[in-house]
């Protein structure tokens, strides 16, 4: 299947799959940079509605909560066939970028024609967040539930991690916690 192809089978499932409070974009852009001009002003003029070319990098497929009239970007999937080195440096990259300006941002990848991850994902990656050899799970209930559920767990991820940033909650322990295994059985 074509990335295109299935990016839009994606986005098709996952605005089926949620209510009025979870928005999907395609192409969506998001601020990776915040620059301060001579008179200590934003440069970025719009920082709800960021463009391409203009501080902000576009995305395959976004998920936005709704919240006070704002849209909050919370999850980015950026989709590929196959995954080269490259592609993991650079979407490694830009993650990192975004995560600066959204501090609560969730972002992974989903390959659709491979069905394991490969072993330069883990030599390469350093801010992708999650990475889905999806082959499997490309048609009816299996991409509905892929979606339902890494959508829902990345969302309750990025409430988590704004919490942390934003609702001066006070901790005394932290873990990363590392899931390996086939996504239908997480």
């Amino acid at each position: 299947m074509k990335e295109s192809t299935f990016v839009k089978v994606f986005e098709d499932a996952a605005k089926n799959a949620f209510g009025d409070e979870i928005i999907v974009k395609r192409s969506s852009a998001l601020l990776y940079e915040l620059l301060l001009d001579q008179n200590l002003e934003v440069s970025v003029k719009d920082t709800k509605n960021p463009k391409r070319g203009y501080s902000a990098f576009q995305t395959d497929i976004c998920i936005y909560e709704r919240k006070n009239r704002i849209e909050y970007p919370r999850v980015v999937i950026e989709f590929k066939t196959k995954i080269t080195s490259h592609d993991i440096i650079t979407y490694s990259s830009k993650a990192g970028k975004h995560k600066l300006i959204y501090p609560g941002l969730r972002y992974g990848i989903l390959a659709s024609e491979i069905d394991f991850i490969p072993d330069r994902f883990f030599v390469h990656n350093e801010n992708i967040d999650f990475f889905i050899a999806a082959k499997k799970y490309k048609t009816g209930d299996q991409l509905e539930n892929l979606i339902q559920e890494l959508v829902k767990t990345e969302i309750q991820a990025s409430r988590t991690m704004e919490a942390i940033n934003f609702g001066g909650e006070k901790f005394d322990y932290f873990r990363t916690d590392i899931v390996f295994g086939n996504f239908s059985s997480t």
